[in-house]
């Protein structure tokens, strides 16, 4: 069954009064939250089965908020049925009719993405339940969505000189962060996760984006298919948020839930963070990021990917300095030393203007805090470890999985016959296992660890058992025991 939905209010008729959200003074911090307006729907699928053998689409909605740039939908009082011995769920498909983006979400990834979904361009979206075979309890509650906005563009500031000189760029590096609007960059700490500002690192930091298309030509952004999105793992975030020079972001993301690939696997490329910045002698510093337009730069270039260089001016205590064009959005961009390729800093605040001397300012990579956090890793940020006890017949053990995803499922998964090679494609893995079995699960604790009991057979005596943990998007390492 599908039925048309028109979003319970009307979207001029609030954007009138104006965005929810509040500017950052462009003398501080350089976030520019993108414009959006909410609209209730509380749009219940009610209970569905599939008693068939196949995965039957068993209920369908299309919404349609009229005038909307693009929608958000966030969810709530979901069963999708999962099976937990098979590691299977019953799914739902999100699709815009304007480009046909298409996101998939089942009972593990919908947990990654808070019960909401990625962006869709448009005003319109289908929402198709699917069932697994032999599933009973589906449902779903489509609470609200987010509608973007026309957005006021302000004449930029931090400007160096009189004319914004930044150009168009496709760095595969530089994504955008949403709905915070900044900025954040790959870099090759151990699983190749993100660098942002301290200020940026907020709970509105929840979406990243690559490969990002030029907005309309009012300058209301536009989306990457959801193959380019990624949701931030609350878990991961490190941060500090305070003056210049004391404002740096550290976090991870989940896999993408359409390719499997980490955002690392699908832009093949890296920054490389230096130890330390170097002292000014005449280098030349690249800034690449997400930030507004004003004053004569066409209205599609808001918020999509722009690069400018200039000269580093200073280098003190933990602040970096260079005069090169930034504005609102720009926060979290990579401080970019042009002679060495390496990443000294991250840019952070404002304080360019026609000044010849003025400069804008970032945290340098010396940071103590920030190396801190660094070799501090948490959530999908951190090696996913197993810790498998000695394991005796007729007696209990408990399996350790840390550095999991707090809050999310970990399944302990053996074989008897050693390792292998074998796709779950629920969970996005692929395990290193030969023939594996599911052993339990268990739901990760605040500091991203999962424990699972089990009483070995006494029948196991004089086996091997080869065991690996894994949750959505991650395995660990593989550990073999011989049962005493």
């Amino acid at each position: 069954m599908q039925t048309r939905h028109p979003a319970a209010l009307s979207l001029a008729a609030f954007a009138a009064a104006g965005s929810l959200l509040l500017s950052v003074p462009a003398a501080l911090g350089q976030a520019e939250p993108i414009a959006s307006k909410p609209v209730e729907l509380n749009i219940d699928s009610g209970l569905h089965a599939n008693a068939g053998s196949e995965p039957r689409v068993v209920w369908s909605e299309t919404i349609d908020v009229g005038g909307a740039g693009w929608v958000r939908l966030y969810f709530r009082d979901i069963d999708l049925d999962p099976d937990m011995e098979s590691v299977e769920s019953s799914v739902i498909r999100i699709m815009s009719l304007e480009d046909g983006g298409t996101q998939h979400l089942n009972a593990w990834t919908l947990a990654q993405w808070r019960d909401s979904s990625a962006y869709f361009n448009g005003s319109a979206v289908t929402v198709d339940l699917i069932a697994r075979p032999g599933s009973r309890g589906n449902r779903l509650v489509i609470a609200r969505l987010d509608a973007g906005i026309d957005d006021d563009i302000m004449v930029p500031q931090s400007i160096c000189g009189t004319l914004d000189d930044r150009t168009l760029s496709t760095d595969p590096r530089s994504a955008r962060a949403i709905p915070i609007g900044c900025s954040a960059w790959i870099f090759n700490d151990a699983h190749h996760q993100f660098i942002t500002a301290g200020h940026c690192s907020t709970s509105s930091l929840q979406t990243i984006q690559f490969n990002v298309p030029l907005s309309n030509n009012q300058g209301q952004i536009q989306h990457p298919g959801p193959e380019d999105q990624y949701s931030v793992d609350v878990s991961s975030k490190q941060s500090l948020s305070g003056s210049i020079g004391q404002d740096w972001g550290y976090f991870g993301v989940f896999r993408n839930t359409e390719t499997g690939l980490s955002a690392y696997q699908a832009q093949g490329e890296y920054h490389i963070l230096a130890s330390t910045p170097p002292p000014v002698n005449g280098q030349t510093i690249r800034i690449t990021g997400y930030g507004t337009t004003g004053g004569g730069v066409p209205r599609e270039w808001n918020q999509v990917q722009k690069t400018h260089t200039g000269p580093f001016r200073s280098f003190s205590g933990t602040t970096v300095r260079y005069h090169v064009d930034t504005t609102g959005g720009n926060s979290g961009s990579c401080v970019l030393n042009e002679d060495t390729g390496e990443a000294i800093g991250v840019h952070t605040h404002a304080g360019c203007n026609s000044d010849p001397n003025s400069a804008n300012n970032g945290t340098g990579s010396n940071h103590s805090a920030w190396q801190t956090a660094l070799a501090n890793p948490r959530g999908v940020c951190a090696p996913f470890g197993l810790t498998v006890p000695p394991l005796a017949a007729g007696q209990p053990a408990t399996l350790e999985a840390a550095g999991a995803s707090a809050g999310l499922t970990v399944y302990f998964i053996y074989s008897l016959q050693g390792q292998g090679s074998t796709h779950v494609r629920p969970l996005g893995v692929t395990l290193g296992l030969a023939s594996p079995s599911l052993g339990g699960s268990a739901v990760a604790d605040g500091g991203g660890t999962a424990r699972l009991t089990r009483v070995i057979p006494s029948a196991a005596r004089g086996l091997t058992i080869t065991v690996q943990a894994a949750e959505a998007g991650r395995t660990s390492e593989i550990v073999s025991r011989v049962v005493e």
